[in-house]
């Protein structure tokens, strides 16, 4: 049936027993919320270079990897599939990945930022492009398009996705994953009076005035269908922040999430709220500090949603499925 879609909402998440004493407002905060010890014990080392953005790029591509239990991206791709197209590539990890996965496939990576490095697989180039301008690849030449983070960066959906279903091949696949920029906690530990909720909601606002509003990740689906895909495929989970959760990949996502917070607070916050809303640097500085304080308390049990989309452009009908 053409233009329809499954949408998988996300289920509660449990906290970790043990976790569960520190409600009490006697017990003290221990800001080290047990990420050392959850890195050391999954036995993973960090060294993504000197760049910090290019850091929590990389380290975000990790948590995908444990979301996705070690996949590149959930749409139903053949094994045969010939060019693959990474909108927004970053670092160019995913690409790199995806072309030692797929070694026959052409893999192109698309970015603003020259930030990939030169030693990557024979199949894989990376290009300087503006998701956002006109497109100039050929109608019909990709089997996949996968498009990760971009939220915040995108004004107008609708014709990024249009974009990705002309390139796309009659049967091609587009694969989505983003994410709200919004806190939320299932057991009330989250105040809304909170700086970190404040933060949040700031720049949530901040966004929404320059028409990069983050909280359209939830609704990507319309545009996906208003393009002409069909088969939209729509499944909301979420990533704790901190290592709370009961479940064993949950409180690992926790933990390499939190890492994203040293530096990620100033990289999201301090140009929006001082352009955006005109707050002051040190009013900006000090709400960032109380915020990243307390998102390592063991009294908050939060987490962000992320919304994972893949959809089939139509075949023609002479076309075999």
């Amino acid at each position: 049936m053409a233009n329809t879609t499954h949408t998988v909402p996300a289920g509660p998440l449990e906290v970790d027993p043990a976790w569960l004493r520190f409600l009490n407002p006697s017990e003290p905060i221990d800001t080290r919320m047990g990420v050392d010890t959850m890195l050391s014990r999954t036995g993973r080392e960090l060294s993504f270079g000197a760049s910090y953005p290019s850091k929590r790029l990389d380290i975000i591509h990790h948590i995908y990897l444990l979301l996705l239990d070690g996949k590149l991206f959930r749409a139903p791709v053949r094994d045969d599939i010939q060019r693959i197209l990474d909108v927004g590539t970053g670092t160019g990890i995913w690409a790199i990945d995806v072309a030692e996965s797929f070694p026959t496939a052409e893999v192109v990576g698309t970015d603003l930022s020259p930030i990939q490095p030169s030693w990557v697989p024979p199949n894989v180039s990376f290009q300087i492009d503006d998701a956002e301008s006109v497109w100039t690849f050929s109608r019909d030449s990709f089997d996949l398009i996968h498009i990760r983070h971009l939220n915040g960066g995108i004004k107008d959906w609708g014709k990024l996705i249009g974009q990705a279903f002309t390139a796309l091949k009659p049967g091609g696949w587009i694969d989505i994953a983003e994410y709200e920029f919004i806190l939320k906690s299932d057991d009330g530990t989250l105040s809304p009076e909170s700086n970190l909720a404040k933060y949040y909601r700031l720049v949530n606002e901040a966004a929404d005035k320059l028409g990069q509003e983050f909280k359209i990740a939830s609704s990507l689906d319309r545009f996906i269908l208003d393009a002409g895909f069909d088969k939209v495929h729509h499944e909301e989970t979420k990533i704790p922040l901190g290592t709370w959760p009961a479940e064993k990949k949950q409180k690992e996502m926790g933990a390499f999430l939190l890492l994203t917070t040293e530096n990620a607070f100033e990289a999201f916050g301090m140009a929006l709220l001082t352009r955006s809303l005109g707050m002051g640097i040190p009013e900006v500085e000090e709400l960032i500090t109380a915020a990243k304080r307390e998102s390592r308390s063991k009294k908050t049990h939060t987490y962000s949603s992320q919304h994972l989309y893949y959809a089939q452009k139509p075949f023609k009908k002479a076309d075999p499925e």
